[in-house]
Order: structure tokens, then sequence, then C-alpha cells
């Protein structure tokens, strides 16, 4: 058997496990409060971002666009079934930034993805921001209200740094072979 002498072998990068990790951590704090169980909660959350780390892992390319089901599915079924709280959301948007990190993080990448993904993980962490504060520091009254002002104050900014930095618009080079 002869091998290619450029060929590499194909490494886990530690970030990638560390990030699912990171939201399986989190969902499985989610899952504490499933009404089926505490013990069923966690084990639905565990086994859904093991799935999802496993296919990335250990199958090939042809799977990578269907890899995130099993995490999506845990996360989807215990947002469901799980009773509504400030706490719980909280989870489960922190735990779904989570998965949006990792699925950014791609393994055949150069290191550094994550510093170039900053502009396709901006939409969720402000919807998060969005819900997390209109819920905790908005008065009931005036939450629609401050949830108008912050995405107009959020809407003018994005514009004011679009105007500043214009390069923004040009496209990266790609590498090509």
């Amino acid at each position: 058997m002869t091998t290619k002498p450029n060929a590499q072998p194909r490494t886990l990068r530690l970030e990638g496990p560390g990030l699912l990790a990171a939201g399986a951590a989190i969902a499985v704090g989610l899952g504490i409060w499933d009404p089926h169980g505490a013990l069923a909660g966690i084990v639905i959350a565990i086994v859904g971002f093991a799935a999802a780390g496993a296919l990335r892992a250990f199958v090939g390319r042809s799977v990578r666009p269907y890899e995130f089901l099993p995490a999506v599915a845990s996360l989807g079924y215990l947002t469901l079934v799980v009773p509504t709280s400030i706490v719980t959301d909280l989870l489960a948007g922190t735990s779904a930034l989570g998965l949006f990190v990792w699925l950014v993080d791609d393994p055949e990448l150069p290191r550094g993805s994550l510093r170039r993904s900053g502009d396709a993980l901006l939409l969720p962490a402000l919807g998060l921001a969005v819900a997390l504060s209109s819920s905790l520091l908005i008065q009931p009254g005036y939450v629609y209200v401050g949830v108008a002002a912050g995405l107009l104050v959020a809407g003018l900014l994005a514009v004011a740094w679009l105007l500043l930095h214009p390069e923004s618009f040009d496209a990266p080079d790609t590498p090509t072979i």
C-alpha cells in the first residue's frame, strides 16, 4: 500500500469538541427541567450533542450538511417540553449559540475560522441579547418599546459602522486549487 507523501492524517482539533461540549453542558442544565424526569432530559441532551460530534469526527464529508441534526433535535425537544421561564430561555438560547459557534468552526479549514465567522454569529447573538435584555431589564409594560428602541439603535450603529468601513463589502480572497 502506498501513500501520498503530502497526505496528512485527519486530526481532530480541540476547539470544536470543546465548543460542542460547552453547548451540551448548557443543554444538560436545560434537561434538568424535563417534565419526563431529569435523567431523561440529561440523557437526551448528551446523546444528541454526542451524536453530532461523532458525525463530524468519524463520518465523511457526505454527512457534513446533516451533522447538526441530532443536536438540534435534542435541543428542540428540550425547548418544547421544558416549562418556560427566564432561566430555561437563557439556557436554551445560550446552548443554541454554542451550537452555532461549533457549526462555524470547520475542522478542515485552517485555525482561526471562529474569528472569520463573526458576521455569521452576529445575528443569533444579537437575537439572544435582545431576548434576554427585554426579559430581564425592561418592565413588562414597556417591552415592545424597549425592543424597538434597541433594534433601532443597533440598526443605526450597524449602518454607521458600514459607512465607516466600506471594505467590509469586499469579498474575501478564497484559495484556489
